[in-house]
């Protein structure tokens, strides 16, 4: 969740997960908003609760997109979550490498959007150096306004997106050009790893891995390096999630898959509230 905390005379703002981690691709978000009213309830009370939904950047540049009585539902679904929420860090090789050095604590937040969105809404409603409101305020920290400044920033966020998007396809390019050339160097290219001590880095190369073994059948399609990089973080620190249906697929595919979130697609959000709501009050 997002909370204030203070150093001296510094007042910083901390975003660390509490209880079970959900997230909810585009398409879920979006339904979760617009669906059945009861539903949506159930899903914020159990956040409320004990959970911490992963909100990413990329999230955000979408559900930012629809006008009208779409975005006031999203708005309003966002809004609810109140403080409960993380900005998602959804660059995994960025994540990896703090696993790496043995980190542990806050490794899947994204320094960068906290820090950017946080400095910009404190200056807007706090110029004249007024204190911040009690740390769990649901009015500063309402996930809506994320949507807000995405706007403003739109062109930005989608220039890092695609940055990304294209340095995927260009690395699974190369890996894929050696496997092709020697299927048996597969262990070279990508050794297993350990998903107890580096659960991000475990994710990234046995999905690598799969997409490999996929390659026939698999082509590229747009946004796939994002959807990549989300199903990456979500399956390695979520506890319940939601993905396109193929990568659900795949995150269920992996090794030790039962080690990894709980995966859904958007027809079994009904199921997805309903775990959620059964982890949250155990």
């Amino acid at each position: 969740m997002i909370r204030f905390t203070e150093a001296k005379d510094t007042i910083e703002v901390l975003a660390e997960t509490r209880g079970y981690s959900v997230y909810l691709d585009n398409d879920s978000l979006i339904e979760l908003a617009k669906g059945a009213a009861a539903r949506r309830q159930r899903f914020v009370e159990a956040v409320r609760r004990n959970a911490t939904l992963l909100f990413s950047w990329a999230n955000a540049v979408e559900v930012a997109g629809p006008q009208g009585a779409s975005a006031d539902a999203v708005r309003t679904f966002l809004d609810d979550i109140g403080p409960h929420w993380v900005p998602l860090e959804f660059n995994p090789w960025k994540v990896t490498r703090k696993e790496a050095e043995g980190l542990t604590s806050g490794v899947a937040v994204s320094e960068l959007f906290m820090n950017a969105y946080f400095h910009e809404r404190v200056s807007q409603m706090f110029l004249d150096g007024a204190r911040p409101p009690e740390s769990q305020s649901s009015d500063f920290f309402r996930l809506g306004s994320v949507l807000e400044w995405v706007q403003h920033n739109r062109d930005r966020v989608r220039s890092y997106g695609n940055e990304l998007d294209d340095a995927w396809r260009t690395r699974l390019r190369q890996l894929n050009t050696e496997y092709q050339g020697n299927a048996a160097a597969l262990d070279q290219l990508l050794p297993p790893g350990d998903f107890a001590s580096r659960p991000a880095a475990y994710v990234l190369v046995h999905l690598q891995r799969l997409l490999l073994l996929e390659s026939r059948s698999y082509h590229f399609a747009p946004h796939d390096g994002l959807d990549f990089c989300h199903t990456v973080m979500a399956a390695a620190y979520g506890s319940v999630i939601a993905l396109d249906k193929g990568w659900k697929r795949r995150v269920q595919c992996l090794p030790g898959a039962a080690n990894l979130a709980r995966t859904y697609y958007r027809p079994e959000l009904d199921e997805l509230v309903g775990v959620l709501e059964s982890l949250c009050s155990s």
